[in-house]
């Protein structure tokens, strides 16, 4: 599935509220900058310095509420916060993740091209199951501007980071969707430790991947996984046991997802572009 060139060439910043009201309908609207960049936002914005050209309208089932923590204003204690959150996730470093409830084993593979590691193996469904239900509403939201199918992304979050938000590899990889501080710079993503942010930057990556390999799924999960230069140097899927296995679970699971459908979560409707 591809998804709509402008995204990439118009988006520098893009925020997100995703702490909605106790309301039954919510929107999103998305607003140009002076600059012609594009924003994002969760309430309307006053000012002449943005200007307002689409509405999302999100209907929500149910009074279900985001335990997603909001990323902090700027201000003396939320930069403490904020450094000693990274600090906790910078002594994980070299940590294996078997001791997370939920998780057999986990040295997580490297988005970014680098073979090495072993392919997540998530257990327990039941906690499985409630993990992912804190990243619903991001997750469909950012597949829906994208262009991509959320079960999809579910796929390749359960396989990264088994819903662990604070997921590192060995190399350096983080979070849920497992960026590489690089990948998420040139994404633009600013803080790929917050769990929303982190599945911004990944979905738009796989999207950037379907649409540079015409839609083939296969392709774009190898490239997530490999690199897209190991894909086009070998004309295909490479030949790393670590990437046909990831690319094999994946995509057995998105379409086992598409099959059956992701029945632990609630159903956002989003109304059409």
């Amino acid at each position: 599935m591809k998804i709509a060139t402008h995204y990439f060439s118009s988006i520098v910043l893009c925020t997100f509220v995703l702490a909605f009201s106790s309301q039954a309908n919510a929107a999103m609207y998305k607003y140009v900058k002076k600059d012609g960049s594009t924003l994002l936002s969760g309430e309307k914005l006053k000012g002449s310095g943005f200007k307002l050209v689409k509405i999302y309208q999100i209907k929500k089932k149910g009074a279900y509420k985001s335990s997603i923590r909001e990323t902090p204003k700027t201000t003396k204690t939320s930069t403490a916060k904020k450094s000693k959150r990274k600090s906790t996730y910078k002594k994980r470093k070299n940590t294996r993740l078997s001791n997370n409830k939920g998780i057999k084993y986990a040295n997580l593979v490297d988005p970014n091209g680098r073979d090495n590691g072993i392919i997540v193996g998530c257990g327990n469904d039941r906690h499985l199951n409630k993990q992912a239900r804190v990243y619903q509403k991001p997750i469909q939201i950012y597949s829906r501007i994208y262009d991509v199918d959320e079960e999809l992304i579910h796929a390749i979050v359960k396989q990264e980071s088994c819903f662990n938000e604070g997921a590192h590899s060995r190399v350096g990889a983080i979070g849920l969707m497992q960026l590489m501080p690089q990948t998420a710079l040139g994404l633009r993503i600013n803080d790929p430790w917050n769990p929303e942010h982190n599945i911004q930057g990944g979905v738009k990556y796989i999207a950037k991947m379907l649409e540079r390999f015409d839609g083939n799924y296969k392709l774009a999960i190898a490239a997530y996984n490999a690199g897209p230069g190991n894909v086009n140097k070998y004309n295909g899927i490479p030949p790393f046991n670590e990437t046909r296995n990831y690319v094999k679970k994946v995509y057995a699971e998105y379409k086992r997802l598409k099959k059956v459908g992701i029945g632990y979560k609630k159903k956002i409707q989003l109304a059409s572009k």
